[in-house]
């Protein structure tokens, strides 16, 4: 297993690899493929992308991460600051990732399996399911299932992929999933447990890029530059819980233009995180 110490690590190692990989023909696109790929992240915190070819915009991540939170699956807002999202709507304007969908109904359950009993294995969350296979052909969604657990006092959370593309997918999953992991280890703490924030370990069956970005992977593979450890850091500050963000910082919900969202989002993120 790869092991990182940021996203920024990842991304760079992948690029060269998929450089060389077998390319496959999947949805009437080419691109180069490697399966059944799994790493670590030792600090999920370390997850902004500085890498200026990728030109990764962490506001987007965490807008992306606030409507998660949300839980709500329509895509009249994000949708105006990624179009993929209106591309896999259905009729209805709504689509299927939206992962929050599927994780807070299980949020408190698992978090009280964790404090019941800090060696649990049980402390899963599943997304895919089986309605997906026939509700929304345009969407069906890349992850299966996640999974935390508590060893040697540290959270470690696990994420379980069919299908990743390097530079869109892989990037905004692992920045989610790590914050949704600092959010856990929150209202744990908060519950009294005093964890450290341990490892973030992904598993996908499909690690690609399509050709489209073939040339943005050589260039990544060739960027050779200093990297300001600060500015990969993305913390959430203590206290921060999926119910103060519900009351206090929600996705916004009512119609609004891409600046607006920006807007509110920038404020957001100084509320949020360490800055």
């Amino acid at each position: 297993m790869n092991k990182f110490a940021s996203s920024n690590e990842l991304l760079k190692l992948y690029s060269k690899e998929l450089l060389t990989a077998p390319k496959v023909s999947a949805r009437n696109t080419v691109q180069k493929e490697k399966i059944f790929q799994s790493f670590e992240i030792s600090n999920p915190t370390m997850i902004n992308i500085t890498i200026p070819e990728r030109k990764f915009n962490p506001n987007y991540g965490f807008a992306e991460w606030l409507w998660y939170l949300s839980a709500d699956s329509s895509s009249r807002n994000i949708g105006k600051l990624a179009k993929i999202w209106k591309i896999i709507s259905d009729d209805s304007g709504e689509v299927e990732s939206n992962y929050g969908v599927y994780l807070k109904p299980q949020w408190e359950w698992v978090k009280n399996e964790i404090i019941n009993d800090l060696d649990t294995r049980r402390a899963t969350f599943v997304i895919n399911q089986i309605h997906h296979k026939v509700k929304n052909p345009k969407d069906y969604p890349c992850t299966h299932y996640i999974q935390f657990f508590v060893r040697d006092n540290k959270l470690h959370l696990g994420v379980n992929m069919r299908s990743n593309d390097l530079i869109f997918g892989l990037c905004n999953d692992v920045f989610t999933f790590a914050l949704f992991q600092q959010l856990m280890l929150n209202e744990l703490n908060e519950a009294g447990l005093n964890l450290e924030l341990g490892s973030y370990f992904h598993h996908a069956g499909s690690l690609h890029v399509y050709d489209r970005h073939f040339e943005m992977i050589e260039n990544i593979d060739k960027s050779d530059f200093p990297i300001d450890i600060s500015s990969q850091s993305c913390r959430l500050k203590e206290g921060i819980t999926w119910n103060f963000i519900d009351s206090n910082y929600p996705f916004p919900s009512d119609d609004c233009e891409k600046e607006e969202i920006y807007d509110y989002v920038n404020n957001c993120i100084g509320e949020i995180f360490i800055s």
